[in-house]
């Protein structure tokens, strides 16, 4: 009754000015139109962006979209979706605030200087802990559930469950130096030089391996003597790439998969594929959004490329449990 008596009012206000009721009903039409207008509803399902924000490739529609503050996110790979999500807020709305003005990483309309600034991938990993076993109880890492990761000293350790992690503190030491012996062990195979990163002298001479195996977050580094240890401790980050670059240029010639270790994809159907060396593996993806997958389980991508390389190219099989490693394990950092 209040309504129609506001409708009645409203209409006996409008004729007291001689209002033209035909052109009032046509305005309220057209309003109502704009306001249900289909395109505008199509458009909230459109991607604010043209470039992918992890890969920075063209997104792709078969890739899929992610929801963010009520705006579509386009994607170049199904991973990338997740990678973008677990960026923090303010890193998120930056990109979509740059994206609605199409600059964002990777656009054709971007300036130089925006491009330059562009989120980068992640530096060269060497702190994931490379083991799949607990080294407290010696037990399968997920057997009792997702692992308990820990860091210490900037380099990883996962437990198999939370009270082994009080006995490891116990004896740090102890446990740092056991894992530091499978870890050589391990990535022995792997090791891509027979020359010290730091100084380029030999590291086996007549027959002999005179190398120092030091373990730095969880990574095999040789070296020839404690004057480059000390070297490579005040500049650690640069030593790593080189011999990340080593490890690369080492194992990429003879690559054993020919997909994304990761989605399982073709390698290069989404541009020019990625890499990151983990535990002296070269890992190579389809883009960039592949890299959260690995520092999340490395173990799981770690037996992959094993396999792979040991099934394709009889190369770099595990040393009999038996076998004595050559060199001086000086223990970890």
């Amino acid at each position: 009754m209040c309504a129609v008596l506001s409708i009645g009012a409203f209409i006996n206000h409008t004729r007291t000015r001689k209002l033209d009721m035909k052109r009032l009903c046509m305005c309220a039409v057209l309003s109502i139109g704009a306001f249900i207008n289909p395109a505008a509803f199509a458009d909230q399902d459109k991607p604010v962006n043209a470039m992918c924000p992890i890969g920075k490739e063209p997104i792709v529609a078969s890739a899929g979209t992610v929801e963010y503050k009520g705006h579509t996110i386009g994607i170049c790979c199904p991973g990338c979706g997740k990678a973008f999500l677990a960026w923090n807020e303010s890193r998120r709305d930056d990109f979509v605030a740059i994206a609605m003005l199409g600059k964002e990483p990777g656009h054709a309309g971007q300036p130089q200087e925006e491009q330059a600034a562009a989120p980068q991938p992640a530096e060269p990993i060497s702190f994931s802990y490379p083991l799949d076993v607990c080294i407290v109880s010696g037990g399968k890492l997920g057997s009792m559930g997702d692992p308990i990761v820990k860091k210490y000293d900037g380099r990883e350790v996962r437990f198999c469950c939370a009270g082994c992690i009080g006995r490891f503190e116990a004896d740090k030491a102890g446990y740092v130096k056991k894992i530091d012996e499978l870890i050589v062990k391990d990535q022995m195979r792997y090791y891509p030089t027979d020359k010290c990163i730091v100084s380029g002298e030999p590291l086996v001479e007549d027959g002999k391996d005179i190398a120092t195996n030091m373990v730095f977050q969880n990574r095999l580094v040789r070296l020839c003597c404690k004057s480059c240890e000390r070297q490579f401790k005040a500049s650690p980050k640069k030593f790593i790439e080189i011999l990340d670059k080593a490890v690369a240029d080492t194992q990429r010639k003879d690559y054993p998969l020919e997909t994304c270790v990761v989605l399982g994809g073709p390698l290069g159907s989404m541009g020019e594929p990625t890499e990151m060396v983990v535990a002296g593996r070269l890992l190579r993806f389809c883009c960039v959004g592949c890299e959260p997958k690995v520092i999340a389980d490395p173990v799981k991508y770690l037996a992959a490329i094993d396999k792979a390389w040991q099934a394709k190219k009889g190369k770099f099989k595990p040393a009999p449990d038996s076998a004595n490693q050559s060199g001086h394990n000086n223990g970890g950092e």
